[in-house]
């Protein structure tokens, strides 16, 4: 029997999440949810027996995420907090792996312990940096080839930040082969900060291979910058959780192992 896995996301993370982090943990449409409320979250959970996998994509800070109150204000949640262990106090849905996609999460292990012992969880992971994800429409030139698709992405500044669900470069070339084809790819990346600025713009916000002007990625370098593939991999032992230390942390995805 297939792995029973499950994606909720904030509305407004719904193309990213359809494009790519659900593609990413192989999750399909039909497992995916838009959730808004913690009430929302606590409904779709209690809704599933049992879970392999739960990916959660909200806007998250350390330790904790963000949703919205009953008003429709944004409220921020330490996964920790009595509102939260109060919202899922009978819920009965066993999860092995928790893994939480928001900014910041995955440097506050201790309250990710909190959240994951609500689920019996045997892990809950996250990252340290800030996700970010754009979509840019590109036109695709006739009858290009797959090498020099790649070569036509690289020289744009755009091929290193393209998303890791992004189709093979043949199956792309593929679909301009008697015309011009625009098409809209999706990009990835992790920053030091939550100043959002794509990679592969320049300091006024437009694509640097056509402004002539160097690239964010150029001038502020490589630890500001950061793609999925590059996160360190640390593993933090339940009773060896401490909350965060606060100042400017690693690039990793933290996994705190509960059982």
């Amino acid at each position: 029997m297939a792995d029973k896995k499950r994606l909720l996301f904030y509305p407004e993370l719904r193309e990213p999440a359809l494009e790519i982090v659900g593609p990413y943990w192989k999750i399909g449409p039909h497992d995916q949810q838009g959730i808004s409320t913690l009430g929302d979250m606590v409904k779709d959970i209690d809704a599933q027996k049992s879970l392999d996998e739960l990916v959660i994509f909200l806007h998250g800070y350390t330790g904790g995420m963000l949703l919205d109150d009953d008003e429709g204000n944004s409220k921020a949640y330490n996964l920790g907090e009595k509102a939260v262990t109060d919202a899922f106090a009978k819920t009965k849905t066993k999860i092995d792996h928790i893994r939480f996609e928001g900014c910041w999460v995955g440097d506050g292990p201790a309250d990710m312990v909190a959240f994951g012992r609500l689920f019996n969880a045997r892990d809950v992971s996250g990252f340290t940096w800030v996700h970010w994800s754009n979509d840019i429409t590109v036109t695709i030139p006739k009858g290009i080839t797959a090498a020099d698709l790649t070569a036509f992405l690289e020289k744009k500044g755009l091929a290193k930040w393209l998303a890791p669900t992004t189709a093979p470069m043949a199956q792309l070339a593929s679909m301009a082969r008697t015309k011009d084809t625009p098409k809209k790819l999706w990009l990835e990346w992790f920053q030091a900060t939550l100043e959002k600025k794509a990679p592969y713009a320049d300091q006024d916000g437009n694509l640097a291979a056509d402004s002539g002007k160097q690239s964010n990625f150029q001038r502020l370098g490589t630890h500001n910058y950061k793609l999925r593939s590059d996160a360190g991999s640390r593993t933090v032992l339940a009773k060896d959780a401490k909350p965060s230390a606060g100042g400017h942390p690693t690039f990793e995805y933290v996994t705190v192992k509960l059982r």
